[in-house]
């Protein structure tokens, strides 16, 4: 399946073209933001932009297609986000294919889904009608070219040899690397150029705890030492949004190995966990039993889930989650 690549999308978003539909196919929740906040800035320009959200599980299908048709007297331009379209029932499926064969063109929709929906009806139908913009976490080999984004988005000079530096300090998700990059970026002069002495001041390298300890911690049952890295983690700027990532893709090959009967077995493509947590993949799997792997991974779905509807607060629900991962 041909999948269009984000940076030429970006580029034409940035550049004022802004289409009626997008479709986006991935769960990087950094690009989904990334590609939430360029649409509307850019519709927003010139005209007032209203952004509405569009729930499956809160609304029913008849409502998310008015909402789709529905007009004003102020004839603003409306944003709408649709995640799980899978999670649509009955004719509303087919009243959103209509809608797509003839968008109101002053309007834009954007439809989010997983890396493995495509078998679902509805998805199906979508990839016949719309060529899907990758938005999902980019492979080790391709943070280079994020780091060279988020230098150029913050106008910050630097020497090509320092993209090395970042992906080893921050490298481990994009909201850590633009994380690193924003901090440098606001304590820069105008036109001062990076240097090494810069990145070693202001980075992560000062950090007391790194992901990799408080992974080890989780998956060694060791709740104070779980407790005392992640509060440190989230004190030292990170976010609940850039842990769950990691604490996901560490379960979910805790979880594989458990399925294996235990068996070591070669790693399948990439997978955003450090050589030294992946060696110490079978060795955790051996202190949880396969349901309270599948509890905790229950629980990461119902925190992602709580961030992305409320307000919440990220020192709280990481506690809760190590409590309830690793009980007293």
């Amino acid at each position: 399946m041909n999948i269009q690549k984000l940076k030429n999308i970006v580029n034409e978003i940035d550049g004022g073209v802004v289409k009626p539909v997008y479709l986006f196919q991935g769960d990087d929740q950094f690009l989904h933001q990334l590609v939430v906040n360029k649409i509307e800035t850019t519709m927003s320009r010139e005209r007032d932009c209203e952004k509405i959200i569009l729930e499956p599980d809160e609304m029913s299908g008849s409502e998310i297609i008015g909402s789709l048709y529905h007009t004003d007297l102020f004839s603003s331009q409306k944003f709408f986000i649709l995640r799980n379209p899978q999670k649509m029932k009955g004719n509303s499926q087919n009243e959103l294919y209509k809608y797509l064969e003839n968008p109101i063109e002053s309007n834009c929709l954007i439809i989010f889904f997983g890396m493995y929906d495509q078998k679902k009806v509805i998805v199906k139908e979508l990839l016949k009608r719309f060529v899907p913009v990758n938005v999902g976490s980019p492979r080790e080999s391709n943070m280079g070219i994020w780091v060279n984004y988020f230098l150029k988005e913050k106008s910050i000079k630097a020497d090509s040899k320092f993209v090395n530096e970042f992906i080893s300090i921050a490298g481990d998700s994009l909201y850590h690397l633009a994380n690193e990059i924003d901090k440098i970026a606001i304590l820069l002069e105008d036109g001062e150029e990076l240097t090494l002495d810069h990145i070693k001041q202001f980075s992560g390298w000062k950090k007391k705890y790194k992901l990799w300890d408080f992974l080890f911690a989780l998956g060694n049952r060791n709740l104070q030492k779980a407790i005392k890295t992640g509060y440190s983690l989230i004190s030292q700027n990170d976010t609940l949004v850039s842990l769950l990532y990691p604490i996901m893709s560490l379960l979910q090959e805790m979880l594989f190995q458990k399925i294996s009967s235990g068996t070591f077995s070669k790693f399948r493509g990439y997978i955003p966990l450090s050589k030294t947590i992946r060696e110490k993949i079978p060795y955790f799997a051996k202190q949880y039993s396969r349901q309270e792997i599948e509890n905790a991974l229950f629980l990461l779905g119902k925190i992602d889930e709580r961030i992305k509807t409320t307000k919440v607060s990220d020192e709280s629900e990481l506690i809760q989650f190590i409590f309830n991962v690793i009980p007293k």
